[in-house]
């Protein structure tokens, strides 16, 4: 008898901690501070729709949605190199060189709200009491690309940054973020090195990616 209730005893043990295991497996859980994968959308398709935006991909970019703004990037591997852009120099050493990043989002707030949420407070300044933009050529000027017209803001110094470009429509702002690539430009006195790298995007070729893309959006 004791024998029996013994062996009893095992089995269930056995099957307890076997379904404890199974249900903490079955259970993965993100590590803290990593996006889940289904709340990114990666994808090299002709084109990608959000619940605002059509937005085209030419090759050989890539496409990337983190749910707030999507993304065109392009990346070769490169020769080990830090961030020049890295003014504390404390950034670690890298192989991915990144020639192409573009991020669109779409803001139903108005043109002067969309730039200062983007944009920065600080902005205030550039507008008049009545809404109007005060430009600032070279910093805050007008642009037109393709059907769009707007305004383009230039942030950053030493080449490292960003331009946003505002582009008001019926429905909406459509607000690009550009990032330079200074690695690319005569402040960099690697510049020929970079340019060199296999498959690497040049800043006449990005700059007809960019167009290409923003003038082939559709505000839906």
């Amino acid at each position: 008898m004791q024998k029996t209730l013994l062996f009893l005893t095992i089995i269930s043990t056995t099957l307890f901690v076997s379904g404890c295991f199974t249900l903490n497996t079955d259970r993965s859980m993100p590590m803290p501070g990593v996006i889940p994968q289904e709340i990114v959308t990666t994808t090299n398709q002709t084109q990608y729709e959000t619940k605002d935006l059509i937005i085209p991909t030419p090759a050989p970019l890539i496409l990337r949605d983190d749910g707030e703004k999507v993304t065109l990037y392009h990346t070769v591997e490169a020769f080990s190199h830090s961030d020049f852009c890295d003014f504390k120099g404390d950034s670690l050493s890298t192989t991915t060189f990144h020639d192409f990043t573009v991020s669109f989002s779409f803001s139903t707030l108005s043109l002067k709200d969309s730039v200062l949420k983007f944009g920065g407070d600080y902005l205030k300044e550039n507008f008049n009491t009545d809404g109007s933009i005060v430009e600032q050529p070279g910093f805050f000027s007008k642009i037109t690309i393709g059907k769009f017209s707007g305004y383009q803001l230039s942030q950053g110094i030493e080449g490292c940054g960003y331009d946003y470009y505002f582009l008001p429509t019926e429905k909406g702002v459509l607000v690009i973020q550009k990032n330079t690539v200074p690695e690319l430009t005569d402040l960099n006195p690697q510049k020929e090195n970079f340019a060199e790298i296999k498959n690497v995007i040049l800043p006449e070729q990005a700059e007809q990616l960019f167009e290409e893309a923003v003038k082939n959006v559709v505000i839906k």
